[in-house]
């Protein structure tokens, strides 16, 4: 197994750079390490480079791509159990307000925005976040009702730090049905039962070094695991 990282992590594993492995013919298993898989980002470069290699890579780019488009995320993540808030992709304010009325939260669907989501308890509010969001019309948004609160939880591996069964379930099924290895997770509590809303990049300075130290640690069980299992079980 090969770590590509342009994180740097403290393990045993071989780990080089997205830079160097760009460059490289190298035949392997790529486990891909990077707060960011969007399209056209590095992450999802050094997927895309792995998978014309021939090389077996975590995750796919077909993995990233469906995990940063939202509604495809939550219709695959439901699907494997996650719950989910209902939600309309659309550019009609009215539309919004006649599905869900007041409060909303709005997500962006575009593929190029790092902004995580705007609450809107009343119609101008509404308008000014599709505005911002759709980058002025030119992309649908994502909208959802607001019924509870929205918390927001770093996960690695499908493992997060924040102390709630149900959260930590939906982090669980996130990693096992996409085996995207670094993201962020909005979730809405409801009741005490959480539901999926969202998943986004983190940003570099968003990791702190407890969180380099957890991946490292996990990037080096699944290097000792690599060597007495084949690859596509890693992530079982």
């Amino acid at each position: 197994m090969l770590v590509v990282s342009n994180i740097d992590l403290r393990t045993n594993a071989p780990v080089i750079k997205p830079s160097v492995f760009l460059k490289s013919s190298v035949r392997d298993f790529i486990l891909n390490i990077n707060n960011d898989y969007r399209y056209m980002k590095t992450g999802y470069y050094v997927s895309l480079h792995a998978e014309i290699l021939g090389d077996d890579v975590v995750p796919t780019t077909e993995d990233a791509i469906d995990a940063y488009r939202l509604p495809i995320l939550l219709v695959r993540a439901s699907k494997n159990g996650a719950p989910t808030m209902p939600y309309i992709v659309t550019d009609s304010v009215k539309q919004i307000m006649a599905e869900f009325g007041f409060p909303v939260v709005v997500f962006a669907v575009n593929p190029f925005s790092f902004n995580s989501f705007q609450t809107a308890e009343n119609r101008t509010a509404l308008y000014r976040a599709v505005k911002s969001l759709s980058m002025n019309y030119r992309y649908a948004v994502c909208a959802q009702p607001l019924r509870g609160e929205m918390i927001s939880c770093k996960s690695f591996f499908g493992q997060c730090s924040f102390e709630d069964a149900n959260v930590m379930e939906i982090a669980r099924k996130v990693f096992e049905t996409f085996n995207i290895p670094i993201c962020k997770l909005h979730i809405q509590k409801i009741d005490g039962t959480a539901y999926l809303c969202s998943l986004q990049p983190l940003k570099m300075d968003e990791l702190s070094s407890s969180d380099v130290g957890l991946i490292s640690k996990t990037v080096s069980r699944f290097s000792r695991k690599a060597g007495l299992i084949d690859a596509n079980s890693l992530f079982c």
